[in-house]
């Protein structure tokens, strides 16, 4: 059996809803094909626990997403499709050993004042830093939403060039350039303020030492005290349903348990897909393969430049990440009660810790200290649970997919199941 389309998407993850509501925007007849039971990918909720309870499978914080350009092009459209936010003003706090801890909210003095209490330089360096990020978040933005174009890539870097001079610009590439150990160390002093914004880069697989990974805990830290931070209302799949239904009401179409096998091409373009019970789909404008370098190659069964197929095949993934849902019947009793207000709690002491763990997972080995990121989603959006009850979110950032041994020397087990 054929049947032609525009496009075809392989892959149901948020990129690809993403992309293919884009292009049903513009008119384009598509087609998302999935191989698992349902689309979302890490942005997918349910009831993982018991009735009643809905937790968040992966992805829980939508704040890139909310700020995003397709958000503000097609928010519209999705909030009539069911695409609803939970802001809190809390995003995120550190816990330490000694009892102590460290929060930022949407509240600069408050979060001035809660720095001042580790350290009265760091509290300096943290004005210094509210008062520039309007003029910094233009250029970041920018940058982060620019077409990957030597064009606009180019003409970025002339309007960058022309409102910071030569010597600003320098200085943003190599900020953009830096680990984040580099930068925390260089603007703040007390180890415990570094450790609290560094747990950012764990969450976006930037551990201290990883270069280029300086712009997240700027990012996250500076985002949280202007904006805040949202979840999904329900759910973090609000952001997916929503996207299914958008393109379902303009035509297309998002097939799961719909293994693709191979991309067929002719004449030097892709012209379709077979799925594993023989269909073909035809595109006559794309395919968009949303997949791992490793599944390119084999779908395509390669490109035929021996350099370019060698680096799918050989690619690095970060290491993996655990996850951990309950049902609750109350909040954790944190050693400060404040706790109890913020979306995330990261159980990360130091950046010496964070770059342990992450060598150790890239290793193979369970860590002996893994970093916890504990989510509250319930203090914000009470709905997702029974009435007076709470669900925890638990990632334990970062472990290996494949279990070499335990770096601690008590776990025996060397496989997940």
């Amino acid at each position: 059996m054929t049947s032609n389309v525009d496009a075809v998407i392989i892959g149901a993850g948020h990129n690809s809803l993403a992309c293919a509501c884009h292009l049903a925007a513009r008119g384009w007849r598509v087609a998302v094909y999935e191989q698992a039971g349902e689309p979302g990918g890490a942005v997918k909720s349910g009831a993982y626990t018991q009735p009643g309870f809905r937790h968040d499978w992966a992805a829980m914080n939508l704040s890139l997403f909310a700020g995003s350009a397709f958000h503000t092009e097609h928010g519209e459209e999705l909030a009539r499709h069911g695409l609803g936010f939970a802001p809190t003003a809390n995003p995120f706090a550190s816990l330490f050993p000694d009892g102590r801890w460290l929060g930022i909210s949407n509240d600069r003095a408050l979060n001035r004042a809660r720095i001042a209490g580790f350290s009265a330089a760091d509290a300096e360096a943290w004005d210094r830093l509210s008062d520039d990020f309007p003029a910094e978040a233009e250029t970041i933005f920018s940058l982060l939403g620019s077409p990957m174009r030597a064009a606009s890539l180019a003409k970025l870097g002339c309007s960058t060039l022309r409102k910071r001079g030569a010597g600003g610009s320098l200085d943003l590439a190599q900020f953009l350039m830096m680990s984040p150990r580099a930068w925390l160390d260089q603007t703040f002093e007390d180890d415990r303020v570094k450790a609290t914004f560094a747990a950012w880069g764990m969450h976006l697989d930037f551990a201290p030492d990883i270069g280029g990974g300086a712009l997240f805990p700027y990012l996250e830290a500076m985002a949280a005290q202007a904006f805040g931070m949202v979840l999904g209302q329900g759910g973090a799949d609000t952001v997916t349903r929503a996207m299914v239904r958008m393109i379902e009401a303009r035509g297309g179409s998002v097939t799961c348990n719909a293994e693709v096998t191979g991309i067929e091409e002719a004449g030097g373009r892709a012209t379709g897909i077979t799925l594993s019970d023989g269909r073909f789909i035809g595109a006559d404008k794309a395919v968009i393969a949303n997949v791992a370098p490793s599944a390119l190659l084999r779908l395509t069964g390669g490109s035929g430049d021996a350099r370019h197929d060698k680096a799918m095949k050989t690619f690095q993934h970060a290491p993996g990440t655990m996850m951990i849902h309950l049902a609750m019947d109350d909040l954790p009793n944190w050693p400060a009660a404040e706790l109890n207000r913020f979306a995330y709690v990261h159980l990360a002491p130091s950046m010496d810790q964070m770059a342990r763990t992450y060598a150790q997972a890239k290793a193979g080995m369970l860590p002996d200290e893994p970093v916890i990121v504990c989510g509250q989603p319930t203090v914000m959006d009470p709905s997702r649970a029974p009435e007076g009850k709470h669900v925890l979110w638990l990632q334990v950032r970062m472990v290996p997919g494949q279990i070499k041994g335990d770096a601690k020397g008590e776990i025996a087990a060397r496989d997940w199941e």
